[in-house]
């Protein structure tokens, strides 16, 4: 395993807080959902026709939604240009803060469409997937420029941990779709059924027994991590990532079907689940960065 030039410690310390601001920035928006305050500023860049919003809570909790934007706007387009100018031989750095910058504006006319056109659930989804994209760019930055070693994975061990990836995403995304379709209690409180059959009730339970699929085919895959890298050197400790991230999730996921819909501990649950598949999402995308791109098998020479 080769040494890598390990950027300065202020580079690091920056590329890390981004990633960590971006994963706030997810948290911040599901909290946002979950208590209605989407329309608390109904317009854009002003709260109000207001710099400050008021003392109304929904305007509040959506402001500071905007706020920490503005931070995470502010850490990432530093440390793309950081990463421009002192560090454009490290392509693992250098392309991730890119893609992350480059994402911004995008993240953001998206985030103004969602208030403009008073949250369309179409919209409202694809604004968190690419949210997940954002956060995951960042995420791969900061590993990155952390990583003392060139990643020296056994192919094999990269193709699983990068399909628990596309798994990943594959989730992210359906979670999404149960967002948009608002079809989180589409299964009543039934856990593993689905009004009293493994899905029944039409399209909306159907949206939300894929997303439970998912969430176990990516459990399955996490559980099987840590004994394929269990001889991989560097990665045998990040690859318990994942699956301690998935367990604690599932565990929110199957909470969140018990719990009666309204409750306090419903609400509560159902925040620290969208934080959540940040957490997994996050530790999956780190895995996948020390692990290191897919690379193509080696033809073996016949005798």
């Amino acid at each position: 395993m080769g040494a890598v030039e390990r950027p300065g410690a202020g580079f690091r310390l920056t590329a890390l807080a981004a990633a960590l601001a971006a994963w706030a920035l997810v948290a911040v928006g599901g909290v946002v959902r979950i208590t209605r305050s989407g329309l608390g500023c109904p317009d854009w860049p002003l709260c109000k026709g207001n710099v400050v919003p008021g003392t109304r809570r929904d305007s509040i909790i959506e402001y500071s939604h905007r706020s920490t934007a503005a931070i995470v706007t502010v850490l990432v387009v530093l440390t793309a240009v950081w990463a421009w100018r002192r560090y454009r031989a490290r392509r693992d750095v250098l392309w991730p803060a890119l893609a992350a910058a480059l994402l911004v504006p995008f993240q953001a006319v998206l985030g103004a469409v969602v208030v403009w056109l008073e949250l369309p659930s179409w919209i409202v989804g694809v604004h968190f997937v690419v949210g997940l994209v954002f956060l995951a760019a960042t995420v791969v930055t900061a590993v990155g420029a952390w990583r003392k070693r060139a990643p020296d994975a056994p192919p094999g061990l990269v193709r699983l941990v990068w399909g628990c990836a596309l798994a990943g995403l594959a989730l992210v995304c359906a979670g999404a779709a149960v967002v948009s379709a608002h079809a989180d209690e589409a299964c009543g409180r039934e856990w593993p059924a689905c009004n009293g059959a493994f899905v029944a009730g039409g399209i909306d339970p159907a949206i939300q027994v894929t997303h439970r699929m998912l969430a176990y085919l990516v459990l399955a895959v996490a559980l099987v991590l840590p004994f394929a890298a269990r001889r991989a050197g560097s990665l045998r400790r990040a690859a318990w990532l994942p699956l301690a991230a998935c367990l604690v999730q599932v565990g929110l996921g199957i909470a969140l079907v018990l719990t009666e819909d309204g409750t306090r501990a419903h609400k509560l649950v159902e925040g620290m689940h969208v934080a959540g598949s940040g957490v997994v999402w996050a530790a999956i995308v780190a895995l996948a960065a020390l692990a290191g791109p897919l690379r193509r098998a080696e033809p073996v020479n016949a005798r």
